[in-house]
């Protein structure tokens, strides 16, 4: 699969197959991640694989955060169906990663490393789904309660929480404006 078709095929999937991710292909996806951009190639990111203990705590926060939001009146169907299976044990996803910003040590870090961190969880998306893979990517890790679950250093920052599996469901394409309309020329 070339970049541009992983790029524009990729979905993202709120419900998984059970089956495991081989460990070779987890290493691939991490190994992705290592070759994103960074500024003086610092590299500042980090990875916590969420285990089961973890993934119970923060499902339970989720559960109550869905809740909370399918209350609200007016909820799309297509929505409220991705956040119950979300609710669901995160739609089934066997393997879960936490991606983390290194604690800046000079201010423009504090902007830089949330930035490549970015673009690492990103390049492991694309990678997983290279290789038959789905994910999704979950602001929940950004919760302040999640710090304490997920046991992120002082002065890091949650970038991201990827739930990562076979595709039990593939929804079809989303609308996309046309680039020409967010491009402007300054002189």
């Amino acid at each position: 699969m070339n970049v541009l078709d992983a790029i524009k095929g990729r979905r993202t999937i709120r419900k998984f197959k059970a089956d495991p991710i081989p460990q070779e292909v987890l290493d691939e996806i991490f190994e992705a991640a290592m070759w994103a951009p960074s500024h003086g190639n610092a590299q500042p990111w980090e990875f916590i694989v969420v285990g089961p203990s973890a993934r119970a705590r923060l499902l339970s926060m989720v559960q109550a955060k869905v809740d909370e939001m399918l209350a609200q009146p007016g909820v799309p169907e297509p929505k409220r169906q991705g956040l119950l299976s979300l609710r669901a044990d995160f739609g089934g996803a066997p393997y879960m990663v936490a991606v983390l910003s290194r604690a800046p040590t000079e201010p423009m870090e504090a902007v830089e490393n949330p930035e490549s961190a970015s673009a690492a969880a990103q390049n492991m998306c694309l990678a997983a789904w290279a290789r038959g893979v789905g994910s999704v990517w979950l602001s929940v890790g950004a919760a302040p309660p999640s710090r304490g679950i997920l046991q992120v250093p002082e002065g890091a920052q949650v970038i991201a929480l990827l739930a990562f599996g076979y595709p039990d469901v593939i929804p079809p394409p989303p609308p996309r404006d046309n680039f020409k309309a967010r491009i402007r020329k300054v002189d």
